[in-house]
């Protein structure tokens, strides 16, 4: 290295410059960090009608590493239903929070994941199930691992969808909002984990405590985490941080009759 500036300073004035340039942009591209592959996200258009409109949503499609590898393996499956505020018909809106958000810094996550984006109004439950049935029968998913997630308005839609499917899923993950009475005494035999924060003023977590106790009482198995202090949004995106309901839901297997 002495020698080489040794050299460098012998050298006329234009040259010098020249040299120092060159190897300073050497020095530049080999510090920066490259960024590798595509985007691990697809955007896939959904075959099956989701609406009453007769319309197909969009989603983004998730495959683990691995997944083209072993075509005879089946992998469990999230499905995942996004709030109210990502509504629309612009997919990269669902990179702001939940799985969109971070699986492309996490090509090993070990499920495949749909991510429907839902137009306008609220999640139809026949529309979610004819795009499910689709998706089981596209991807390398075991059916009896498929794992229903949803935050804020997604967390209705999915409650809905499991009380009117209950057989379909291994788990439910509703996060920040409840679901109607009646879906109590259909899902007793479908582990429930819910998230919801004490100082949530969009969604008061009073319902949503009062739906885990009325399954409780009628020997379901579901559990709530409250958040103290958390807020609507504070609580949202929580669960994929959690290593206790990470491992809860890689357990998740569909109880067979």
């Amino acid at each position: 290295m002495k020698r080489f500036l040794f050299y460098c300073f012998r050298m006329r004035r234009e040259k010098r410059f020249f040299v120092f340039g060159v190897v300073g942009l050497a020095f530049l591209v080999l510090a920066t960090p490259v960024i590798q592959g595509e985007d691990v996200l697809q955007k896939i258009t959904a075959e099956a009608i989701v609406a009453a409109e007769d319309e197909s949503w969009r989603y983004f499609l998730f495959l683990p590493e691995g997944y083209e590898r072993g075509a005879e393996k089946k992998w469990p499956m999230i499905l995942w239903l996004h709030g109210r505020s990502l509504r629309g018909d612009d997919l990269e809106m669902l990179r702001r929070y939940g799985p969109p958000s971070f699986l492309s810094k996490r090509a090993q996550f070990p499920y495949v994941v749909i991510c429907p984006q839902l137009p306008d109004g609220a999640w139809p439950a026949e529309g979610l199930k004819s795009l499910l049935d689709e998706c089981l029968e596209k991807y390398h998913v075991d059916p009896d691992r498929v794992n229903l997630i949803g935050d804020s308005l997604g967390a209705m839609g999915a409650w809905n969808l499991a009380g009117r499917f209950p057989e379909t899923f291994a788990s439910l993950t509703p996060v920040t909002a409840h679901g109607p009475p009646w879906v109590a005494e259909k899902v007793i035999d479908l582990p429930i984990r819910a998230w919801h924060g004490d100082a949530d003023e969009a969604v008061p977590m009073k319902d949503h405590v009062e739906l885990i106790e009325k399954i409780r009482e009628l020997g379901g198995d579901a559990e709530m985490k409250i958040i103290p202090g958390g807020t609507h949004g504070s609580v949202i995106g929580m669960n994929w941080r959690d290593p206790e309901w990470l491992a809860w839901l890689r357990e998740r297997t569909r109880k067979k009759e």
